[in-house]
Parts: structure tokens; sequence; C-alpha cells
């Protein structure tokens, strides 16, 4: 019985570390969403402050899209501004180091609707 103890508690352990580092908590357009109109910027929302280290927008052809100055600051909340996009397919990837020094990433995608 002891022992069962133990393991609960080591898993109750683990899922409280794994849940302190750093991630994306939100994105508008959101992940996976289809959105009417196509979005003048790329908000990112983070459930901590981080430093973003790179970011990228594609289309699903693998074209590159210029955004806007990446911000040098470390804050939890971010509106990337980005070009005029046609109907299609996109993807966001996105790499930040949190403050407890962790480096995450990730990807959004989402489509904007043909008008």
């Amino acid at each position: 019985m002891l022992s069962k103890q133990f393991i609960v508690f080591g898993l109750a352990l683990i899922s409280v570390a794994a849940y302190g580092h750093t991630r994306l908590t939100s994105s508008l357009p959101a992940d996976q969403a289809t959105v009417a109109a196509a979005p003048e910027q790329i908000e990112l929302v983070f459930s901590t402050e981080v430093t973003l280290t790179a970011l990228s927008l594609h289309d699903a052809n693998g074209t590159a899209y210029a955004l806007g100055a990446m911000p040098t600051a470390a804050k939890r909340d971010f509106a990337i501004p980005v070009p005029k996009l046609a109907a299609g397919s996109y993807s966001v990837a996105w790499r930040a180091v949190g403050a407890d020094t962790h480096v995450v990433s990730g990807e959004v995608h989402f489509s904007v609707a043909a008008p």
C-alpha cells in the first residue's frame, strides 16, 4: 500500500513540474481556425513572460512572408503585424525562451477563407 502512495505522489510531482513550463496559451487566429478575413496581425499569448527568438509565416506552398519587427522585450502577449494575406492555408512557427530559461517552440496553423 505504501508503494502505491509513492507512485501517486511521484506522478503528482511530475504533472506539477510539466505544468510549470512556459507554453502558448492562445493565439489569434486560433490554431486550426478558418477566418473569414485575413488577419492584420498574429497574436501569441504565453503562460509566462518569454523572449521570442524566432518567428516565421509560411503558406501551404512553403512561401515565406515578411513579418513586422520581432519584439525584443520579454512579455506574455505579442501582436506581430503581417502583410496582406490571400485566401489559403498558413502556418506560424515560433520559438521562445521562457523566464525559466527553457526553450519552447511550436506552430499555429490557420486558413483564410475565399471571399
